[in-house]
């Protein structure tokens, strides 16, 4: 198999392409592409713990773990005790946070919209369509939107 028909190489070249395009819309704001994701999901929902937020971004605990604190040197993000469960920390935004969040997503959605804006909305849904196939019939794992458990 020659390497441009290699599958995977087109989607490694598709992934870095689409990375870099949003990191350069949100470099401003000072986030890396997974504080993007947390600021979206706590943004979303408010208090969830680490553990939560890995699974739902698919990154793991540590990555999440810096992030956070990253995000909380900033003063983005205020972490406190669950009520229920001592040894767990649920995560929120501070009044900032939700600010730089809503900021640093609307920029990234733009430059996600700019990379895939070469396919029509019917190419789009496709291609997740497919995609979708190939990770839940590799993994057995069920995707869902945004990466959030209905």
């Amino acid at each position: 198999m020659e390497l441009t028909d290699n599958i995977l190489w087109h989607l490694k070249q598709a992934f870095y392409f689409s990375l870099t395009s949003v990191n350069d819309a949100v470099k401003p704001h000072g986030v890396s592409t997974a504080q993007i994701g947390v600021l979206r999901q706590l943004a979303n929902q408010p208090g969830l713990s680490g553990a939560e937020l890995a699974r739902r971004l698919l990154i793991s605990p540590q990555g999440v773990q810096l992030a956070l604190t990253a995000l909380e040197r900033r003063g983005l993000v205020e972490r406190k005790q669950d009520p229920q469960h001592g040894r767990i920390l649920q995560a929120f935004l501070s009044d900032e946070g939700r600010e730089v969040a809503a900021a640093v997503v609307s920029d990234a959605v733009a430059a996600h919209d700019k990379v895939f804006g070469v396919l029509s909305p019917e190419e789009q849904q496709q291609l997740r369509l497919l995609l979708s196939r190939v990770v839940e019939q590799g993994t057995g794992h069920t995707l869902y939107a945004d990466h959030i458990d209905p």
